[in-house]
């Protein structure tokens, strides 16, 4: 997969999307049609616009998280024809805390798309996000295809060629009276907006468990944990992303990324909050830099 830079993050409050979608609707799931037509189209719209939705599943009626993977996937389809093609995925719900909070048995993923990649040392205008959540993380790139789960992380090391630090800089889609469940996050995206990624590392210099996460901004330390806080490795987090996408049909060609997730409460702010000089520093692994003014 070749990777492209862009300078300016695309907005997609700026054209207008059509979506064509095969199917006007999904199973019958918990006595009740899902659909997903109408579903998607109501996410596009709130991207375009940057007006926060109701939760789906208080519109639509509640559905499995299996579905929710489904309609994540049909969203994924028509967002690349305005973010560019699949550039990896982003891990959400990295902690055992997050995941007894909202009842599940391990963590999400959500797509990454090219465009959403922001060079290092970026300056991005407030108006970016609507309401930002941004973490700290560790990063890969895929250095070799992967077409099949593996059994563990020595297996998958193999396969890896760059590490990373990294931003997550999620923007939040949901109406602030909510209450999103895991479905609604997991059908969205789980909040993928932008990622920058530090210098490239061959994984074998870095001692990646020894590593901190640390966010600042304007100076002061926002959040400072360990990456072992991350599922015990971020080495676990890729184990289990890789395997999951292979799971559902999917494969990670070599470029692709993945950004692990935090155990660290995420940064999150709006309006003039959201403004400031941004700091991603883990140490020997490098650091990220983003400006939002």
């Amino acid at each position: 997969m070749k990777q492209t830079h862009s300078p300016v993050l695309l907005k997609i409050s700026t054209v207008f999307l059509v979506v064509v979608l095969t199917a006007a609707s999904g199973p019958c799931v918990y006595g009740q049609k899902i659909n997903a037509k109408k579903m998607i189209e109501e996410m596009i719209a709130g991207r375009r616009t940057q007006t926060l939705i109701p939760a789906l599943t208080e519109t639509y009626g509640s559905f499995s998280v299996k579905r929710a993977y489904q309609i994540q996937r049909q969203l994924a389809r028509e967002l690349s024809k305005e973010l560019g093609a699949l550039a990896g995925y982003k891990v959400a719900y990295a902690s055992k805390a997050a995941q007894k909070q909202f009842g599940m048995t391990e963590p999400a993923r959500g797509p990454l798309f090219r465009l959403q990649r922001v060079p290092n040392g970026s300056k991005l205008p407030v108006d970016t996000f609507r309401e930002m959540t941004l973490e700290t993380e560790i990063a890969f790139t895929i250095g070799k295809w992967i077409d099949h789960e593996f059994e563990n992380v020595a297996q998958i090391k193999n396969h890896v060629r760059w590490v990373h630090t990294a931003f997550d800089a999620g923007d939040y889609r949901f109406k602030a009276d909510a209450a999103p469940k895991v479905q609604d996050q997991i059908a969205s995206g789980v909040g993928a907006h932008v990622f920058v990624l530090g210098p490239a590392v061959c994984p074998s210099q870095v001692d990646v468990d020894a590593l901190r996460l640390k966010l600042i901004r304007n100076g002061q330390v926002l959040a400072d944990s360990p990456a072992t806080d991350v599922m015990g490795s971020p080495w676990n987090s890729l184990l289990w992303c890789a395997n999951h996408v292979v799971k559902l049909g999917g494969t990670l060609e070599p470029g692709a990324v993945v950004v692990t997730g935090t155990a660290a409460p995420a940064y999150r702010a709006k309006g003039d909050g959201i403004k400031g000089d941004y700091i991603g520093d883990c140490g020997p692994l490098g650091k990220v830099t983003m400006t939002l003014d």
